[in-house]
């Protein structure tokens, strides 16, 4: 995180979704199909973020109501938490997968890091969650030979077909950028 806030000069990108009173907001361009990703390299140092409706995850926002909603987010945790598989990156640049985080209202998994102080059923009514609902994903990465990490290559595609655009932030030794991936398009110069 510190590397994307000293380079994009900003907030940690999952205070998008802040707790301020215990409310989960949504980041201002809350839409259906379209997800943010922030990519940030630093020395050996590769953070990625992502942000997401979790409409575009699984199919809903609100908070899960049978066994079949808990499995949905459950099976999207599972996908999100790998993100070697996510994210292919060349394999000169010696890149692995330090860890990843995961935070959205609903989170399946018992994880310390997902821990806001307060139970999320308890303390949040079904009904602060009925309108628009993220999920925030972090991932860090440690390359070897940093020099040759000149692509990424985004399956998030592949895994959540309902998502049909990622709109990137980039920060990396090349300098910074956007971009818009696609289905189509889903390979990101660094």
């Amino acid at each position: 995180m510190t590397t994307l806030c000293a380079l994009f000069g900003a907030m940690p990108f999952h205070a998008l979704h802040a707790h301020e009173g215990h409310d989960h907001q949504t980041h201002a361009a809350h839409e259906h199909g379209v997800a943010t990703l922030r990519v940030a390299s630093a020395d050996k140092a590769l953070v990625i973020e992502f942000l997401s409706p979790l409409d575009n995850l699984v199919g809903f926002e609100h908070e899960p109501r049978s066994d079949e909603q808990r499995k949905a987010i459950a099976d999207a945790e599972a996908l999100l938490r790998d993100g070697a598989a996510l994210f292919r990156l060349p394999a000169a640049a010696g890149c692995q997968l330090l860890g990843a985080k995961l935070d959205s209202p609903w989170l399946q998994s018992e994880q310390p890091d997902h821990d806001h102080g307060h139970g999320h059923s308890d303390a949040h009514g079904a009904t602060e969650h009925e309108g628009h609902a993220d999920l925030a994903a972090s991932y860090r990465f440690e390359c070897t030979a940093p020099d040759r990490l000149d692509s990424l290559h985004v399956r998030l595609f592949d895994s959540f077909p309902r998502l049909r655009e990622v709109r990137v932030e980039r920060a990396t030794a090349s300098g910074q950028g956007a971009a818009v991936l696609t289905p189509a398009k889903a390979e990101l110069p660094l």
